[in-house]
């Protein structure tokens, strides 16, 4: 049975209306769509959001570096912190990260054309902006479900600045997965990224309605399932301990496979632990297109 957490539910409503007004006031100083989102993410490199689960209050707390870790004099940049990869924890240089959007792109464009590149889980829609100031189609609609209200609502004013760009965003709920297309798209491309990890159980039949968007379409996702699948090395362990200790998803691997089964989609590949996150969730890889 689909299920999620009513406090996570609440914490991302607080936490998208607290980033949305930082957006609009990095829109309202003269940003274009793609700064306002660059100092986000500039912010949140620095500072951790705390929603306090009593008071409700929402803040950014600075994050802090012990004296013995290696950083640069007089500022509070580390160089190095530890990632999950491939069942281990390894420590990498802190700014290398690993660029889904980029591989969204390539994949994009090797398998395109596409008429419509959905997300589902999209925030305030900034995977949408990067891949389309990225390179991505530049005649495709870009579309953004998303749960939470203040997130729809940042996402349509982003938009607006960014008038060449084809946008729709809309409300979009992982337990009831449904989409509000009248007819479906000719080539539609869609993805998560680390969404559906915060659905404790997303629905059985989540890809029989995602694959509605279009005439073909073509999957991706980056979800932290890796150890549903396979115990890879000490990470795997930690990594499920964290998961089931925040009531995140532990089924996405399996509705996947019933999917195959039942000749909803095709094609299947699956890469675990590639997702090299700055801590235990590391994220893993499926494809998939429309059977």
């Amino acid at each position: 049975m689909a299920f999620q957490l009513p406090h996570w539910q609440n914490f991302y409503e607080k936490a998208w209306a607290f980033r949305a007004k930082f957006l609009e006031e990095q829109l309202e100083s003269g940003a274009n769509t793609l700064q306002a989102i660059k100092e986000l993410e500039k912010k949140e490199r620095g500072y951790t959001l705390i929603v306090n689960n009593t008071t409700g209050e929402v803040l950014y707390m600075k994050k802090e570096i012990g004296d013995d870790e290696p950083h640069i004099k007089d500022t509070n940049i580390a160089l190095y912190s530890k990632r999950g990869f491939n069942g281990n924890i390894i420590i990498l240089p802190k700014h290398t990260s690993y660029n889904f959007i980029t591989l969204l792109i390539d994949l994009i464009d090797a398998t395109g054309p596409y008429d419509a590149i959905i997300e589902f889980g999209c925030g305030y829609g900034g995977n949408l902006f990067e891949i389309f100031y990225g390179g991505g189609p530049r005649e495709a609609k870009y579309i953004g479900g998303e749960f939470t209200k203040s997130g729809v609502e940042i996402a349509q004013k982003l938009a607006k600045k960014a008038p060449k760009m084809k946008t729709e965003f809309f409300h979009f709920n992982h337990l009831e997965p449904k989409l509000p297309f009248k007819k479906p798209f000719k080539r539609a491309f869609v993805f998560t990224c680390h969404s559906i990890e915060q659905v404790m159980q997303i629905n059985e039949n989540w890809f029989d309605e995602v694959v509605k968007a279009g005439e073909f379409v073509r999957g991706a996702h980056l979800e932290p399932f890796g150890f549903q699948l396979k115990n890879s090395g000490p990470l795997s362990d930690m990594h499920k301990d964290f998961i089931i200790q925040n009531s995140w998803n532990i089924n996405f691997a399996e509705v996947l496979r019933q999917a195959v089964e039942r000749k909803i989609v095709k094609d299947e590949q699956i890469f675990l632990e590639m997702g090299v996150t700055p801590d235990i969730n590391v994220g893993s890889l499926a494809f998939w297109s429309k059977a």
